[in-house]
């Protein structure tokens, strides 16, 4: 789903420029992107220069957030394993690593003003219109009405445990409960 297609959708319930709906969806979408990891990267370098004494996180597209994990050695890592990321654009190894180039998992947001790629925008489209929805409708305008915006800001929280439960658990369903053994 294109912006264009995302401002139709709001345009229809809610009379807005279409370059403030734009702003909206982009600020939902980055939100989305900075409470949940949806925007992933994976199968490029994470972190280059590893064995210098300054190490950079490299985000292909976007603002990098997190490193969820890297590959050191053959192995996967987390934070805590042999390197802390203080800030998003910091990393510190405890230990130089040998590799220049180390790959892992970054999650990243979308610079001010854009939006992150086609399936990102794709898979939670409706997620980002009920942020979008909710700045807009508490905007002091004519088309103001608070209420509804608390419903579009519930619903859009619901989208973002969602998400984060999405990109943390993959596809797994199941209940979260321990089935008692039978004592015999």
């Amino acid at each position: 789903m294109r912006t264009d297609d995302l401002i139709d959708e709001i345009l229809m319930d809610i009379p807005a420029p279409r370059a403030t709906i734009r702003e909206a969806i982009s600020r939902a979408a980055r939100r989305l992107c900075t409470e949940a990891d949806v925007w992933v990267q994976r199968r490029e370098p994470v972190v280059v220069a590893a064995n210098t004494n300054y190490p950079q996180i490299a985000a292909a597209d976007g603002e990098p957030l997190r490193i969820r994990y890297l590959t050191i050695d053959g192995r996967k890592t987390r934070a805590g394993e042999g390197w802390e990321q203080p800030e998003a654009s910091l990393i510190v190894f405890q230990q130089k690593p040998k590799q220049s180039l180390i790959f892992g998992e970054l999650a990243c947001r979308p610079e001010h003003d854009k939006m992150p790629p086609d399936d990102v925008v794709d898979r939670w489209a409706e997620v980002i219109e009920h942020g979008a929805r909710y700045r807009l409708l508490m905007m002091p305008q004519a088309w103001a009405n608070p209420n509804l915006a608390a419903h579009h800001d519930q619903r859009f929280m619901s989208g973002v445990f969602s998400a984060r439960q999405y990109v943390n658990h993959g596809h797994a369903r199941g209940t979260a409960r321990v089935k008692a053994r039978r004592f015999i």
